[in-house]
């Protein structure tokens, strides 16, 4: 009879729960029915929605951080612009949803079906999505859990060439560029402006980037050795896992740079800007650090060379002999005759 009684009450409570579900932070909505509702700009962190029924739901730009969405029914929803961080979202059912911009960044995804989504300019940063399912997805400008940007089925636009905007072996150099595994090799890209260029794993050894302008650009994997980077600006770009050995980086602005894991061996960083930076299992053997900003904003001179003065030629002093002196004769006084 009791756990007649308690199976009833939980009967109840879920009834409760689905019918008279309240859409504000921190309530319970287990298992609500909000298939099609309108649910944009609304204020739902930690918000228990667990099973629900939101497919097709329209949640523009709500805040679901730290909300438990567990097993929900989100097909065609659309969370454009709204923010999942840290929430839990385990084997909920997110097929053919709009996700574009929204954010997934350290929210649990485990078993989440992606299939046939929108996620373009999604962030998933260290969002956690083992078993998840992303079947025929749309990734384009995605930010992934590895901080790689995916940018697999992006349009590629063709942008209008002009007297500025040149081509090499395929890649427009311009800014906002879609050039991955280019092949830039001894290019001459001194001064161009690559800012927010997409250039995944291009090989750009031995290329001439003096004064270029990379700000944000994605070089993950690239090959940069041996490159010269002499004024570029690269703040904010990711150099995760790029090569630079042996690059010239004097004076470079790296303020801001992913370099995670980069190889730079025999790097000059003479004059370089790396405040903010992440270098972590960046490899800088016999890097060369003079007048260089650290991350940490601390100057490191451990490599300059001190200045050793200037050695003028001996000055030849020309030593005029003194005239030879006279001989003194002893001075002969008039004896007094003694008197006897």
């Amino acid at each position: 009879m009791k756990k007649l009684l308690f199976g009833i009450a939980i009967v109840c409570v879920t009834i409760s729960s689905t019918l008279a579900c309240t859409l504000k932070p921190n309530t319970n909505c287990f298992q609500a029915s909000l298939a099609g509702k309108k649910m944009d700009q609304l204020d739902l962190h930690g918000i228990l929605l667990g099973g629900a029924d939101m497919s097709h739901a329209d949640a523009t730009k709500s805040n679901f951080v730290r909300a438990n969405l567990n097993e929900a029914k989100l097909m065609g929803v659309n969370l454009t612009g709204a923010d999942l961080s840290y929430a839990t979202l385990f084997f909920a059912n997110l097929k053919s949803a709009n996700l574009t911009g929204a954010n997934f960044s350290n929210a649990g995804l485990k078993g989440v079906d992606f299939s046939e989504a929108n996620l373009t300019d999604t962030n998933f940063s260290g969002a956690k999505l083992e078993e998840a399912t992303f079947s025929k997805a749309v990734f384009c400008r995605t930010l992934m859990p590895n901080g790689m940007i995916n940018n697999s089925n992006c349009a590629i636009e063709k942008p209008l060439l002009s007297d500025t905007h040149t081509t090499i072996n395929g890649c427009v150099i311009a800014p906002h560029t879609v050039c991955l595994n280019a092949s830039l090799v001894d290019a001459n890209l001194g001064t161009a402006i690559l800012t927010s260029a997409q250039l995944y794993m291009a090989n750009l050894a031995q290329a001439n980037l003096f004064k270029a302008n990379l700000t944000k650009a994605n070089l993950t994997e690239a090959n940069l050795a041996r490159a010269n980077l002499t004024l570029a600006n690269l703040s904010q770009a990711n150099l995760t896992d790029a090569n630079l050995n042996k690059a010239i980086l004097r004076g470079a602005q790296l303020n801001r740079a992913n370099l995670t894991g980069a190889v730079m061996l025999n790097v000059d960083l003479t004059d370089a800007d790396l405040s903010g930076a992440n270098v972590s299992d960046a490899v800088l053997v016999g890097a060369v650090f003079c007048n260089t900003i650290m991350p940490d904003n601390r100057l490191n001179n451990s490599s300059c060379t001190l200045q050793r003065p200037a050695v003028s030629e001996p000055v030849k002093v020309e030593v005029t002999p003194l005239p030879a002196a006279e001989p003194t004769l002893p001075s002969t006084a008039n004896p007094k005759s003694k008197r006897l």
